[in-house]
């Protein structure tokens, strides 16, 4: 039998529904990978998490057997403070949908002209009163005869699993400023780390990790690099690359992590979102 089941942002887990398939399309899991923050999904991947039931941040509804009757149905007066759901699927997959007040409806009219199996052509209104709304495609998926999670979006998951954005930890203030303060680097209009955002923060990791690993031969090589796709960045007359702003340290980390190319067929420049290593 399947379920719905909610947590309340309180902690305390109900059941909404029984005997009731949420999720119609679970999809295939074929096309994972492990995550990476700067990869961008083609369509039909997810990024995966293996032996995600030994995680810290694995929750404890993930980690024992779901027995239906430790839990009681959810008051109608309740369900305003829902955090997210999971519906419990052919005892085996269980998945998730964070809600927001954007899916919460005290009242709600709608035009229908029937469901998909019988479609109306005659369309009328309806009028309902406490509505949450589920998604087509749940966040993520936890599949438990495998314990692997599959997700999309690692940002719709975090307060899910609270401490899973570890998988993209930033850079902590002391790196950013290890980094700042490299012999490569002229800062100017007072930019330090209170200024760096995560996005640079997460790309400075990436960054600080791969010059540490260039030889001197491939650290000369940078300022040849950087002065075909950002000109202005690098001092010939001190041998630094000027830092002033939250968009010059973008540019300079995309140069060290090597996100800059020129298409070989004609030539045109471009910024890669997202690598995969051949």
């Amino acid at each position: 039998m399947d379920y719905l089941i909610s947590k309340t942002k309180n902690g305390s887990y109900y059941k909404i529904l029984s005997d009731t398939t949420v999720f119609d399309n679970i999809g295939d899991f074929n096309n994972a990978r492990s995550y990476d923050d700067e990869y961008k999904l083609q369509e039909g991947e997810w990024f995966v998490v293996e032996n995600f039931s030994t995680k810290e941040y694995c929750i404890p509804l993930l980690q024992e057997d779901f027995i239906p009757t430790s839990y009681s149905y959810m008051r109608k007066e309740d369900y305003k403070k829902i955090d997210f759901v999971v519906s419990i699927q052919n005892d085996k997959y269980f998945l998730f949908q964070k809600i927001t007040p954007s899916y919460l409806y005290s009242k709600k009219s709608m035009i229908s002209w029937g469901n998909l199996r019988s479609p109306s052509e005659q369309a009328r209104l309806i009028k309902e009163d406490n509505i949450l709304v589920i998604k087509d495609n749940p966040d993520c998926v936890f599949v438990k005869d495998i314990d692997k999670l599959y997700f999309k979006n690692l940002n719709a998951i975090t307060s899910i699993f609270n401490g899973i954005n570890e998988l993209y930890r930033e850079a902590t203030d002391s790196e950013v400023e290890t980094f700042l303060s490299m012999d490569i680097i002229n800062l100017e209009s007072d930019f330090s780390k209170d200024q760096v955002k995560t996005p640079n923060r997460r790309r400075i990791k990436e960054a600080t990790e791969r010059y540490n690993n260039f030889s001197t031969e491939q650290k000369n090589r940078i300022p040849n690099y950087i002065s075909q796709y950002c000109p202005n960045l690098y001092d010939a007359t001190t041998n630094k690359f000027r830092i002033s702003n939250e968009k010059e340290l973008t540019e300079l980390l995309n140069t060290l992590n090597q996100r800059y190319y020129t298409t070989e067929i004609d030539g045109e420049k471009r910024l890669a979102n997202s690598v995969t290593k051949l």
